[in-house]
């Protein structure tokens, strides 16, 4: 079958998919990466072709509009995907021009969400808030006059979105999610990290970590016998800040760390006992490490905890307070609000000597070693296209395109959500 991986240039969202495009090779299908031109020689390495996914952010960074982008996106990358004529499309949560393309080819869909399922509950806070539920009656107001707030936000973007769809000539959606794939949603995070609702979409499945080791030469161990950090800053944000307080903290406590800069820049002044680089493998540095600082991207926290490391998270934006809650609720870390040595050095004592870290740390080494999450997204995906197949007998049915092009298939028309059934994260 033919399969193509879409996903926006960078290591958070590229790599996940990579390791799923890999999967899917393996298993024999013929699979093309549509991503940034930096990612050509990953997608060889992933036995993968490689497509270029046009750039068309055309909103500035301060004022995005989304799905006009998307849009913009869907329209540039349409004839290059019916060319390729796939038999299932997987698209990283935040690359939505090629799903919006794949529905006007009527290309069945996959979504990969990087971190943990971030679709509104019932039973819990707005994700990204980085709090646990409200148990207090206060608490449970609080939940709810966010979760109006988030309805009221999501509300406005499903509008936005609509906007989208009638430019490429889709009806419009009632959904809310409807960044999501209503058929498959795989959720590329550790079962240990997800939190327990009642209404878990019935489309999603809980995957496991999708890890992928960039190319790149190993950094030499600093020598001693201090344990040893690893700090890995963010590679979507500069966070120098994060980069200078643990570095203060590592230098008052004699340990020895390995830095990776991320997006920051490589400090000129280091401690002793402490090495940095722009970038680094980190397999080698986490079979050595005791313990991990970082800025809580989901990418670097599921590797720690795959590795059986334990994980200090000092979150930015984005998805990285949910990610630093969600690991100390584990129990396999700690997070802070704030890039203060203090309390960086506090944390970090605790967490090298008291057992039960390293001990929960471990037990998510285990679960992650259990799920081997590319091969079971390659699994689903591949059971997703073969429906398809089925559907119309290995054929496509022709319809024009909307420029007047002659490659494309009939529009389907969204499919309404349909009751949730309770289901645990995790079950397929």
């Amino acid at each position: 079958m033919r399969i193509v991986c879409a996903s926006i240039p960078g290591p958070g969202h590229a790599y996940p998919m990579l390791a799923v495009a890999r999967a899917l090779a393996e298993r024999g299908h013929e699979v093309t990466l549509a991503s940034g031109e930096e990612h050509e020689r990953d997608a060889a390495r992933a036995g993968a072709s490689f497509a270029r996914l046009p750039s068309t952010q055309g909103s500035p960074i301060h004022a995005l509009r989304l799905y006009e982008d998307a849009a913009a996106s869907a329209e540039a990358f349409l004839a290059d995907l019916a060319a390729l004529a796939p038999d299932a499309v997987v698209h990283d949560l935040i690359t939505l021009g090629p799903a919006l393309a794949a529905e006007v080819l009527a290309a069945p869909c996959a979504t990969l969400v990087v971190h943990g399922l971030h679709t509104p509950s019932r039973d819990l806070p707005p994700f990204g808030w980085g709090h646990p539920p409200g148990r207090s009656p206060f608490g449970r107001w609080r939940d709810g006059w966010m979760r109006r707030g988030k309805l009221r936000d999501m509300t406005r973007a499903r509008d936005d979105l609509n906007a989208a769809r009638a430019r490429l000539g889709l009806v419009p959606t009632e959904r809310l999610d409807a960044q999501l794939s209503p058929d498959l949603v795989l959720v590329a995070t550790l079962p240990s990290l997800e939190l327990p609702r009642s209404d878990w979409p019935e489309a999603a499945h809980v995957v496991g970590p999708c890890l992928w080791e960039a190319e790149g030469d190993p950094i030499a161990l600093p020598a001693g016998g201090a344990p040893l950090a690893l700090v890995a800053a963010s590679t979507a944000h500069d966070e120098g800040a994060l980069l200078r307080a643990a570095l203060a903290a590592v230098g008052a406590l004699g340990l020895r760390a390995v830095v990776t800069a991320g997006k920051g820049a490589v400090p000129a002044a280091l401690p002793p006992g402490v090495v940095a680089a722009p970038f680094a493998p980190h397999r080698p540095i986490l079979s050595a490490a005791a313990v991990v600082v970082c800025n809580g991207g989901h990418g670097i926290v599921a590797r720690s905890l795959s590795a059986g490391v334990p994980v200090l998270v000092v979150p930015g934006p984005g998805d990285q307070r949910e990610n630093g809650y969600r690991v100390e609720r584990a129990g396999a870390g700690l997070a802070l609000r704030r890039p203060e040595p203090r309390a960086i050095a506090r944390a970090l004592c605790r967490m090298i000597e008291e057992p039960s870290f390293r001990a929960r740390a471990a037990d998510m080494r285990a679960e992650a070693a259990r799920m081997d999450g590319p091969a079971r997204a390659a699994e689903l995906v591949e059971s997703l296209a073969s429906r398809r197949r089925e559907k119309t007998g290995g054929g496509q049915v022709p319809a024009p395109l909307p420029n007047g092009g002659s490659l494309s298939t009939a529009r389907p028309i969204p499919r309404a959500p349909g009751p949730s059934r309770r289901r645990r994260p995790g079950a397929a």
